[in-house]
């Protein structure tokens, strides 16, 4: 009785276990048809990737940068400072492992023309040590002039005619990953035209000029950054070649730091610059290579070469925050002021302007600013293919 039991019980497992896994089969068939089904509905609805408007901005960035990387491409900038926007035609290539050949004309809207070209000799030492020959034309019939001093009137504003010419060698050492020294020697010929209203400020020297720089820079790059500093010193010595009385001597320095805020949403930059110039007894410093304040990079707001005079000072502060991925707004303030001996200098006197910003850029570069500044002349604006500073 017990085996028939057990024959039984065991009949009936197998025949739970035939069932049972039947039914398992029928459902993942059916899943599997289930599966099946949606997948090719979602065929019916395939259709091509459509990109983000942010993607698609990115993508509108780098086709205008591959334009300049092209062996000859359109060159859109500036020839020389208050001479509007410039177009015209450059040319860049490479040879060596690191030689690069760099050259472009340009003519402004205000008829200034412009033809600019080095040759940057393939590095050595490990890529520590760079040469690069340069040269340099241009002709600006209509540079706005003022006269020296940091109490020039707007109304002296007269018409100076500036023509030079500069062919030179340079040569950077790397040192460290920060720091780095160099230096250079040019020939430089200046033509200034005669002004009708101040007549001394026309000059027409030729310059034999040596020149050297310490620089300590850890931004992230020239073009675009968000951390880091520049701190700069150069020395230039100006002697004159041809008959005159326009020798003298100029050191410029330069501090720049940005300070970022909660990852680099928010940027504090810093800048101070100051210049000065010192001559031996009889000679001068020619107008046109005096420090000057004014134009879209120092004292913004004011028109280029605003102020002049032998020596300068300018303090800027930048509050930046991104207002986009690839855009950032700015509000700034700038101060300075020019005067003719280093003990003028007076604070109460500073020139100062401030303003807004925006600008486009690429995580490495600037590619558009546009700027509105305020001054106690007027409001002006900025149109700009660099960075402030």
């Amino acid at each position: 009785m017990n085996a028939k039991n057990g024959f039984r019980h065991l009949a009936a497992f197998l025949s739970i276990m035939f069932f049972f896994s039947c039914g398992l089969a029928l459902v993942q068939e059916t899943r599997e048809d289930e599966w099946a089904a949606r997948q090719g509905e979602k065929a019916t609805r395939l259709r091509p990737y459509e990109p983000t408007p942010l993607e698609r901005r990115v993508e509108q960035i780098g086709n205008l940068l591959n334009l300049t990387k092209r062996p000859v491409c359109p060159f859109i900038g500036s020839t020389f400072g208050g001479g509007g926007l410039a177009l015209g035609l450059g040319l860049r290539a490479r040879y060596g492992d690191t030689g690069i050949v760099d050259a472009h004309i340009a003519w402004s809207a205000k008829d200034h023309k412009l033809a600019d070209g080095s040759v940057k000799l393939p590095t050595f030492a490990s890529n520590r040590i760079g040469v690069e020959l340069r040269a340099n034309w241009l002709d600006a019939p209509n540079v706005a002039f003022y006269r020296t001093g940091n109490d020039s009137l707007e109304t002296s504003r007269t018409i100076l005619s500036y023509r030079t010419a500069t062919v030179g060698i340079a040569t950077r050492v790397q040192a460290t990953k920060f720091f780095a020294v160099g230096g250079g020697l040019d020939a430089i010929r200046i033509e200034s035209g005669q002004s009708a209203t101040f007549s001394w400020a026309a000059a027409g020297p030729m310059y034999r000029r040596g020149h050297v720089f310490a620089e300590v820079d850890w931004r992230q790059s020239p073009g675009y950054t968000t951390r880091g500093g520049l701190y700069r010193v150069d020395w230039s010595d100006y002697r004159q070649t041809n008959a005159g009385a326009y020798s003298f001597s100029r050191v410029d320095a330069e501090l720049r730091q940005f300070i970022p805020i909660l990852h680099e949403n928010w940027v504090i930059a810093l800048r101070v610059l100051g210049s000065t110039t010192s001559v031996v007894c009889g000679q001068n410093v020619p107008y046109v290579l005096m420090p000057d304040l004014g134009g879209s990079h120092t004292l913004r707001g004011y028109p280029a070469w605003r102020f002049r005079d032998r020596h300068r000072l300018l303090l800027t502060v930048e509050y930046r925050w991104k207002a986009g991925q690839l855009v950032d707004m700015a509000l700034f303030i700038d101060a300075g002021e020019v005067a003719p001996r280093l003990r003028d200098f007076d604070s109460r006197n500073f020139r100062k302007t401030y303003g807004l910003g925006m600008s486009v850029h690429t995580p490495i570069s600037t590619v558009t600013r546009v700027e509105v500044a305020r001054t106690r002349e007027g409001t002006s604006l900025i149109l700009s293919f660099s960075p402030s500073f």
